[in-house]
């Protein structure tokens, strides 16, 4: 077990690392280029009108459609939005992009 005051290390191929004596994945940083996507499916998640989600996460509805066109938000919205989808039964699985599969239609279906 590592220390409180252990500094982190790499892992490998330096795509993870140790933390606490955990083993954790790096991040980029960068949002992935189906982030629009991901926020439409948290909106319709949520049943809110674009107007009432933007007045959700406290930001313009203006800017809001921005992000539906590429326009990353920033710090403080982002963690507005990571709240938000906090608060929606599976947003953050959308949010984040770590949905489970889908199921197709015939596994839905009992076939």
């Amino acid at each position: 077990m590592t220390t409180p005051n252990e500094e982190p290390r790499f892992h490998g191929s330096q795509d993870h690392i140790i933390i606490g004596g955990r083993l954790l994945p790096l991040e980029s940083g960068v949002l992935p280029p189906d982030f629009p996507q991901r926020l439409i499916r948290l909106k319709e998640a949520s049943g809110l009108s674009w107007t009432a989600f933007a007045h959700a996460l406290g930001v313009d509805r203006k800017q809001v459609l921005r992000w539906t066109k590429g326009v990353e938000p920033c710090g403080g919205a982002m963690l507005a939005l990571i709240r938000f989808a906090m608060r929606i039964p599976g947003g953050l699985d959308i949010l984040l992009g770590e949905e489970p599969p889908q199921q197709d239609e015939e596994d839905r279906n009992g076939a």
